[in-house]
């Protein structure tokens, strides 16, 4: 059928008067005016450039303030996301998960829509009411990946906005890209030599600065940021909070005045020109034809093809390696460098930790998805050498010992309290158990008794999903918990409890009907914690394998990626 002309006219006048009548969001910031969309009375942002593209003579250098106007910026397209390391993985792994799973776990390892190594932008979202003197709190997140992959493509936590404007306490919440593995996190002497180490953790630590330039217009209070992470997102918090040996501040002013870490604390390296770090750049550099070039190897791998550097990248042992679990891309010691000058150890001992609340938890099943990349690890001897090839400055004497404290049980390990069920294969529960207290449970208890009246701390554990086979409440699961909503009741608290803390810098603020309960404060004598259950949430003392984690604590300092 043909529509008259008029009809077209004024369905065209139409589309200009909704247009003016609800014309798109627009900011006007130092560096020109950013227009964005709005969806469900959220306003978003996403893409800005924060950083000079990381591209040619950028590559492998720490990250540079942009240094032209952009005049006005269409915040509206699919943000550039960072490259990621090669995922590599044993075609066995996911093959012993029953096939929702395995989608699930694949799922985890997608490719974001669009990867370019010009990818340091980032996303403002805010309630679509917002006032440019507003004020609100702001949340900032650093998504995780084991510092190989990870965009903030994946994290859309407009929910979570409108539920703090349904509190009556609402925030902005801004979400950054960063560099990882090869990109971010190579190490070794040529790049120690430049002073060009860490680049990943100083890609975000650019992004906050340019969130105390700019978050006022949009509506955001610049002196009340909290920095929230998940697993390396998480470790990344920790570093920030420990960065310039506990200095956090920019012009005069805290970058973060608290922190809320999912899943991870310190994730200890190797200094930047260790044999193992140095090692990997080593084989990068032949890999890509660097070796021997007249204008030194820096000079050539900066000039090396995309799709070349990409590929050569494999030839470093990705997390889920075929010859086993792998952190090859981890933040490292740099004496010449004033950012992380000395092991987390030694900060953290010195007491060179930013004096900021900080909201801490873990998952209970941390390690079952990083014991699908240990099926080779059947028995003693055999984990022996993995955890040997994990933690390679690490003596036999120390893994004895905490093979020891682990007995081959299926009732003792993980998924925990399941009996003898979700044994995925010999010896895969005292993988799990072992690995998800070694890399985080044992990692946020030492944390925390280390900063023991320096911070204020809530510790949380949770214990939902728990009939999930194999895995139960594995990393991560709490990524899927804030996408979903589901389980209900660990959701509705967890999130009303973080605005609070985001808010009051106090997790029990902001209940006003006496609905939750009361979340104590940690201390070292009564070691209490929340922990969330699927029905329920309850107060616990977090002293899970007490005699392994009292052992752990004499021998961190070996226990070395």
């Amino acid at each position: 059928m043909r529509l008259p002309a008029g009809y077209l006219v004024l369905t065209s006048i139409s589309g200009v008067l909704a247009a003016c009548i609800n014309p798109p969001p627009r900011v006007r910031i130092a560096d020109g005016t950013v227009i964005g969309f709005s969806n469900n009375s959220i306003d978003t942002f996403q893409g800005i450039p924060y950083a000079d593209p990381p591209i040619g003579e950028l590559r492998f250098k720490s990250p540079r303030a942009l240094s032209s106007p952009f005049g006005t910026f269409n915040a509206t397209s699919t943000p550039k996301s960072c490259p990621p390391h090669p995922i590599v993985t044993d075609p066995n792994i996911f093959k012993l998960l029953p096939p929702p799973l395995s989608d699930a776990v694949n799922g985890y390892f997608h490719t974001p829509t669009i990867v370019d190594e010009d990818c340091l932008n980032l996303a403002v979202q805010r309630p679509s009411s917002t006032a440019p003197k507003a004020k609100l709190p702001v949340l900032v997140w650093i998504y995780g990946g084991s510092f190989q992959f990870g965009s903030y493509e994946d994290y859309d936590y407009s929910p979570m906005i409108s539920k703090s404007v349904a509190l009556g306490h609402p925030m902005i919440v801004v979400r950054m890209q960063y560099r990882t593995g090869t990109w971010g996190f190579l190490a070794g002497k040529d790049l120690q030599e430049e002073g060009n180490t860490n680049i990943g953790l100083k890609d975000q630590r650019l992004a906050l600065q340019w969130v105390a330039e700019n978050i006022a217009a949009f509506g955001g209070d610049p002196d009340k940021v909290t920095i929230w992470g998940e697993s390396a997102g998480s470790m990344s918090v920790f570093y920030q909070s420990i960065a310039y040996s506990g200095d956090n501040t920019y012009r005069g002013r805290k970058l973060f005045r608290a922190a809320i870490m999912n899943s991870g604390a310190a994730l200890p390296g190797q200094p930047v020109d260790s044999q193992t770090a140095q090692s990997y750049y080593n084989a990068l550099v032949t890999a890509t034809g660097c070796d021997g070039d007249a204008d030194g190897r820096l000079s050539c791998l900066r000039k090396v093809p995309y799709d070349t550097l990409y590929n050569a990248t494999a030839v470093i042992p990705g997390m889920f390696s075929p010859d086993g679990l792998r952190m090859s891309f981890v933040p490292r010691s740099d004496p010449n460098d004033t950012f992380l000058p000395s092991s987390s150890f030694d900060l953290i001992k010195e007491q060179k930790i930013a004096p900021i609340p900080v909201l801490s938890g873990t998952q209970d099943d941390e390690g079952t998805l990083f014991g699908l990349s240990m099926l080779n690890s059947t028995n003693s001897a055999t984990l022996a050498k993995a955890l040997h090839e994990l933690y390679p400055v690490a003596s036999s004497d120390i893994f004895e010992s905490l093979l020891g404290l682990y007995p081959n049980q299926p009732s003792l390990g993980s998924p925990f309290d399941t009996g003898n069920a979700s044994q995925l294969y010999p010896g895969f529960k005292r993988n799990a158990a072992l690995v998800g207290d070694s890399a985080f449970h044992f990692q946020k208890r030492a944390f925390h008794e280390a900063v023991a009246g320096k911070l204020k701390i809530w510790n949380y554990n949770s214990k939902y999903g728990k009939a999930v086979p194999f895995l139960g409440t594995f990393h991560g699961s709490d990524l899927g918990l804030m996408r979903t909503g589901q389980p209900l009741v660990p959701y509705e608290a967890i999130v009303q409890y973080y605005i609070s803390f985001v808010n009051f810098l106090d997790p029990n603020k902001l209940d006003h009907n006496g609905d939750l309960l009361n979340w104590p404060q940690w201390d070292k004598e009564s070691k209490k914690m929340l922990e969330f259950r699927d029905n329920a949430t309850a107060v616990v003392t977090d002293d899970a394998r007490q005699e392994a984690f009292e052992y752990f604590v004499k021998v961190q300092d070996k226990l070395l990626l």
